[in-house]
């Protein structure tokens, strides 16, 4: 078994293996796309895992991403597409795929990398935590509040795209959880057949993607509005875009909003999604909530240099041993001594710990991204704490209370 980038004479392999390992979501851009990929890599760069007859059994995309982690910017390796030759399964080719993806990343300096799970369960064995979320929101136009005022929108025209790309990185830049990638972020906005953007004052202030979605194949009368990306910088903006999809009740039977927005319900006077899904039979299902991407740190030492602020100024100054068990990387099991003071978590040696604290790289990940709270590990007991009474200064120190946030799928 061999695993290396792969060359453009095997750009029909990789075709091959792409389609068999996802054959309703192979998106045809990226076919299209595939042999100038190999040749010039804009998307990412494909990884390969080759039998020992040379022929490819397995194939993943490697994907350099600018992530926000708690107000900082840091460079993250995406790994997408995951694709095992339908002849090789249960014969570890992801397994190792992945382990070789992730060494790369560490060796170009990258601290942090993260994925689109198509089993949690599987990417967790490989120290994967959970990390955003997505609700879709789908009520009726009427249902939604209007103010009376969309005269600040329009269809975005093609000179304006380096202006909304921009908009949207500085949105990036102030958001924890979003990330950059001038590729995606390019196709993921202007790919969609409508983008809307609010100009206030001459200036954008949001901007927002959708596209129809077929409700009955018997008319082409009734469709829903789904809006894939929705980016406002103030509520004024977003009253803007409210009173559009409100004044939709003609031929829209409902809009689909997708956002990472757990309390965007608040903006509608019967949040009802009309699928008459509730799990008790007496309340509405108001949403529906999906996995975004898996987070995982590389490199536990490199990471905490990195990311040496805390959320709050500790209430005290302390020393924690962070015991962090990594059974995929082994250079990443390992102790870290961290000295929290002030505002600062600082890399330290030689000094007796306070406190100990015990997770697993998985836990740990998700706790730094502020997907869950260590509160709710302890409760589960998946992390352990020598002194209970460290809990909320290691919270403050190495957590954050703000959910990730992030549009891009990869």
């Amino acid at each position: 078994m061999d695993i290396r980038f792969v060359q453009s004479e095997e750009e029909a392999q990789l075709a091959r293996n792409v389609i068999t390992g996802f054959p309703s979501k192979t998106p045809e851009a990226l076919l299209h796309n595939m042999a100038g990929e190999l040749k010039k890599p804009e998307e990412g760069r494909y990884l390969g895992c080759f039998d020992d007859n040379g022929n490819l059994i397995g194939s993943s995309l490697l994907m350099d991403f600018e992530v926000n982690v708690r107000g900082k910017l840091m460079e993250m390796g995406g790994t997408a597409y995951v694709s095992t030759n339908f002849l090789h399964k249960k014969e570890h080719v992801a397994k190792n795929l992945i382990r070789v993806g992730l060494g790369a990343f560490a060796k170009t300096g990258r601290t942090v990398a993260a994925l689109h799970p198509f089993n949690p369960a599987f990417y967790r064995k490989m120290g994967f935590g959970y990390c955003n979320e997505t609700m879709m929101y789908s009520p009726k136009p009427q249902y939604i509040r209007s103010y009376g005022d969309k005269s600040c929108l329009s269809y975005a025209r093609p000179e304006e795209e380096e202006e909304i790309l921009e908009f949207y990185r500085n949105y990036a830049k102030k958001t924890h959880g979003a990330t950059i990638h001038s590729f995606m972020d390019r196709h993921r906005i202007f790919d969609m057949p409508y983008v809307v953007v609010c100009r206030r004052e001459g200036r954008i202030t949001g901007y927002l993607t959708f596209e129809f979605v077929e409700v009955d194949h018997y008319t082409d009368m009734y469709h829903d509005l789904a809006v894939r990306e929705l980016v406002c910088e103030d509520m004024e903006t977003m009253k803007q875009f409210l009173t559009f999809f409100a004044s939709q009740t003609d031929q829209i039977e409902r809009v689909r909003i997708y956002t990472y927005e757990e309390d965007f319900h608040m903006l509608f006077t019967n949040p009802d999604s009309g699928e008459n899904r509730a799990f008790d039979g007496a309340i509405q299902e108001i949403g529906r909530k999906n996995m975004g991407y898996m987070f995982r740190i590389l490199d536990v030492k490199k990471y905490f240099a990195l990311q040496n602020h805390c959320e709050r100024p500790a209430r005290r100054e302390f020393t924690m041993e962070l015991q962090v068990e990594d059974d995929f990387m082994e250079e990443n099991n390992t102790s870290v001594l961290l000295r929290v003071q002030g505002d600062k978590v600082l890399l330290t040696k030689d000094r007796e710990p306070d406190v100990v604290l015990k997770t697993g790289i998985a836990d740990l990940s998700s706790l730094v991204m502020g997907a869950i709270p260590l509160s709710s590990f302890l409760w589960t007991e998946r992390m352990e704490l020598s002194n209970r009474s460290y809990g909320q200064d290691i919270q403050n120190a190495i957590g954050w209370s703000e959910k990730p946030k992030n549009y891009t799928y990869f």
